[in-house]
């Protein structure tokens, strides 16, 4: 790997600002805190305790997509930022219900609070048709959507005086809505390839299609080009140039991906915050899945094996390792996040509306893209 120069100047943006947004994040989450209603508290307390300790990486991005466009380097666009970190927990939230997670920013997820909670007092429910397990998913929706209107909330609140109000939430509810539709196909794409009537070609071919369509909506709209273009947005850019970071941002969101997928498979539990592994018992639909199932047939029964169990053992996470680096999967992965990290680099050098100072944190961006282990 190439000795990155450019980091410390975005090390240095990246820590200056998540400290100023960590201590107004903790005055918003005390806020919760304070629920009159001591049942609704409960859970707005979990919703707090897991809306902080987060990498607060998206909130950083706003910032410096409005210093970008606007030139100034005030906390103006902390509240827009604050708000996007806490529509991120609240989509968490719902996808720990759909993975059946129970680890998220190395904390219990908010559906195994509460079914510690209900076992430990011997709650016992009211109805035959409910079920602990039942209660405890129904709280966690229900603090999801917290987290998605709170911060829809804060937004409106924050900036109705800006003429750019309107602007702002529609283009924050694009992005949510990207990342629903990024959501629903990775739910239902598994079940999908299991459809009789599609040919192995065919089968293929959806598959291929789909994980580039993820890629795109749920992890680059939501992570990278979302982030930018809504601080371009408020800082008065105009369209040219945020199609412009769009195209940087799609191509690192890729990257930025294939670098998850690789670390749910060969990182550490202490590093990634939440089950290693998890990839693996969720059937997950990832590039390294993807060219094992079009490229190296003579692996794929063996990855079956694994792929979509419960609960995948120590052992069996080493044989998917295994599997992957043999196949050349995992070479083939690394290989496309290269390339689109390249590309990156490339749209970058060609945004001419960027200043010198904010270039180089982008440069550092990327470079953090590259050798983050978490």
């Amino acid at each position: 790997m190439r000795k990155e120069t450019e980091l410390p100047a975005f090390r240095a943006c990246y820590e200056e600002t998540r400290k100023r947004l960590e201590q107004k994040m903790k005055v918003w989450n005390r806020g919760l805190q304070r629920e009159k209603n001591p049942l609704i508290r409960t859970v707005t307390g979990d919703l707090a305790d897991l809306n902080s300790g987060g990498k607060l990486l998206r909130g950083v991005l706003i910032t410096l997509g409005y210093r970008i466009a606007s030139g100034k380097t005030d906390d103006y666009a902390d509240d827009l930022a604050l708000a996007f970190e806490m529509f991120q927990t609240g989509v968490l939230i719902h996808d720990d219900i759909i993975d059946n997670a129970e680890i998220r920013r190395g904390k219990f997820t908010i559906t195994r609070r509460s079914e510690d909670r209900s076992r430990l007092r011997q709650i016992r429910m009211s109805a035959e048709s409910e079920s602990v397990e039942s209660l405890a998913k129904s709280t966690a929706i229900c603090a999801g959507d917290l987290g998605l209107y709170l911060a829809n909330a804060r937004i409106a609140e924050s900036y109705a005086a800006d003429p750019l109000c309107a602007q702002v939430i529609a283009c924050f509810d694009r992005i949510v809505l990207d990342t629903i539709r990024g959501e629903l196909l990775d739910v239902i794409l598994p079940y999908e390839l299991q459809d009789v009537s599609l040919t192995e070609e065919e089968r293929l071919r959806l598959l291929e299609q789909s994980v580039k369509e993820i890629y795109h909506l749920k992890t680059s709209c939501y992570s990278v080009i979302g982030p930018l273009r809504l601080g371009l947005l408020l800082g008065g850019a105009d369209e040219a140039s945020m199609r412009a970071m769009d195209r940087f941002g799609d191509e690192l969101g890729i990257a930025y991906q294939i670098m998850d997928d690789i670390l749910g498979i060969y990182s550490e539990a202490d590093y990634l915050g939440k089950d290693v592994g998890s990839d693996i018992s969720e059937y997950k639909q990832t590039i390294l899945y993807l060219y094992v199932r079009s490229q190296a047939p003579e692996y794929y029964e063996e990855l079956s094996r694994y792929y979509g169990k419960r609960q995948v053992s120590v052992d069996e996470l080493e044989e998917v390792r295994r599997i992957f680096r043999e196949s050349g999967a995992l070479d083939y992965a690394r290989s496309v996040m290269d390339a689109c990290f390249a590309r990156a680099e490339r749209k970058l050098s060609r945004m001419r509306f960027v200043g010198r100072e904010e270039r180089e944190i982008l440069k550092g961006f990327i470079s953090y893209c590259r050798t983050r282990n978490r």
